[in-house]
C-alpha cells in the first residue's frame, strides 16, 4: 500500500490557499513537493526543487550546515528571496535550520497556517505568506 500521508497534507494546503486565501491561476506558491499543491490550488507553481522551474537548481548544492538532521534536502534562503513567490509550502525541516534562521525570509514572510505532522522528523507543515 502506497504512503499518502504527506499528499494528503498537501492536498489540503492546496484546498486552504484556493478556498480561504483566494489564490488563483494567478498566485504564484512555491513548494518543494509541488503535485498536490499545485493541483488542489490551481496556483502558478514555483518549484524549490527545479522539476518544473530549472533556474531553481542554480542554487544547489545547499550548504549542508542547513539541511536538518535525517533529511537530505533543505530550501536555500536566497532561492526564496530571490523568487519572491507569494506563498511558500514547506514541511518544517525543511526549512528549520536555514530559511527560518533567516533575517531577510523573517523579515519578508509571516506564518499563516501550521499543520500537525512529524514527517521528515518535521514539526509540522507550514505556509508562509509574503508581507513586503
Amino acid at each position: 500500500m502506497a504512503f499518502i500521508r504527506l499528499e494528503l497534507l498537501y492536498e489540503r494546503v492546496g484546498r486552504l490557499l484556493a478556498d480561504e486565501y483566494g489564490v488563483t491561476a494567478d498566485t504564484v506558491v512555491s513548494a518543494g513537493d509541488i503535485g498536490a499543491v499545485g493541483y488542489f490550488s490551481r496556483a502558478t507553481i514555483f518549484d524549490t526543487v527545479g522539476l518544473v522551474t530549472p533556474a531553481a537548481t542554480a542554487y544547489y548544492p545547499v550548504d549542508p550546515d542547513i539541511v536538518a538532521p535525517g533529511n537530505n534536502y533543505a530550501i536555500p534562503p536566497r532561492l526564496i528571496l530571490d523568487a519572491q513567490p507569494e506563498f511558500l509550502v514547506i514541511v518544517e525541516s525543511y526549512g528549520r535550520l536555514g530559511l527560518m534562521q533567516d533575517r531577510d525570509f523573517n523579515a519578508q514572510y509571516e506564518q499563516i497556517v501550521k499543520l500537525g505532522t512529524d514527517i521528515y522528523g518535521s514539526r509540522g507543515m507550514l505556509v508562509f505568506r509574503r508581507s513586503s
